[in-house]
């Protein structure tokens, strides 16, 4: 397992604190247990894979997309397990997720606001992972990071769970079919794949695919599909030490020469800069 993880506290006067922020990623079964109760909220992201978290009285398998939120002072069991995803035979990681561990006044009132479930689905989950990495990278910035701007970040991501965030359990806002096309996609994304084989898989002509997709995100399958390669690529160059030809061809971009075009295009620095600047 590698993990990032930053620790740190708020200035007096600011509504939250931090006190573990991160990117989790299993290569191997891993097991964490709080059975004593949680000292403070902790929210967890499922970017990729799969893994089991205990939620009353049962395990529950969470999948990308999924959030799991917990207030102090409840049981936290967290299992990853090698036959939890179809990558188990291969040396791919298990699970990948983003964590966060916070508390404070304004959390408390944000949580007591409305009824909390434990389990959420994310409609536009992307958005939150954007807030959510930013968070992370204030806190690896060298020095002291800039609390009042970790504060604001962290409402904004609370606030963005509540306008997407939604029970799994009842009508997603999202139709199935594109909530199915975008988990293909990012199940898939590192894999050469063409829009028949979406459409397939789905149950739709390659159009109506399309159009669904389009509809319901804002953007095409193509666009999304690029945009988390993109994403799981400035990942790997935060978290990992690999070069970054080998990142390319991992994230489904298997001409150097073509990433560095869309990476540039997309955030405006090369990738090299990218990594700079983010160490």
């Amino acid at each position: 397992m590698l993990m990032d993880n930053a620790c740190v506290h708020c200035q007096p006067g600011l509504g939250t604190k931090v006190r573990g922020a991160g990117f989790a990623e299993h290569e191997a079964p891993y097991v964490q247990s709080i059975r004593s109760g949680l000292d403070s909220y902790l929210f967890r992201l499922q970017t990729d894979g799969q893994a089991r978290v205990l939620i009353g009285n049962r395990l529950l398998v969470v999948e990308a997309g999924d959030l799991v939120m917990f207030a102090p002072g409840q049981v936290y069991e967290l299992r990853i397990e090698a036959n939890d995803t179809d990558r188990a035979t291969t040396n791919d990681v298990l699970s990948t997720d983003l964590y966060l561990f916070c508390e404070g006044s304004w959390l408390d009132r944000w949580w007591q606001g409305r009824p909390r479930r434990t389990h959420l689905r994310l409609a536009l989950h992307e958005n939150c992972v954007y807030l959510w990495r930013q968070l992370i990278e204030e806190h690896r910035r060298p020095g002291q990071p800039d609390m009042e701007l970790c504060d604001y970040l962290l409402r904004a991501l609370c606030l963005t769970i509540d306008k997407y965030g939604y029970d799994p359990a009842a009508a997603s806002p999202i139709p199935l079919a594109a909530e199915r096309i975008r988990s293909y996609i990012e199940k898939h994304a590192p894999e050469e794949f063409s829009l028949r084989d979406v459409a397939e898989e789905i149950g739709l002509s390659v159009s109506r695919a399309v159009h669904v997709f389009k509809e319901a995100y804002g953007q095409t399958i193509v666009q999304y599909l690029q945009d988390v390669r993109l994403q799981m690529a400035c990942d790997r160059m935060r978290f990992s030490n690999l070069n970054l030809e080998q990142i390319a061809d991992l994230c489904g971009f298997h001409s150097y020469s073509y990433f560095y075009r869309v990476f540039r295009a997309k955030y405006g620095v090369s990738p090299s800069e990218f990594r700079q600047r983010a160490q």
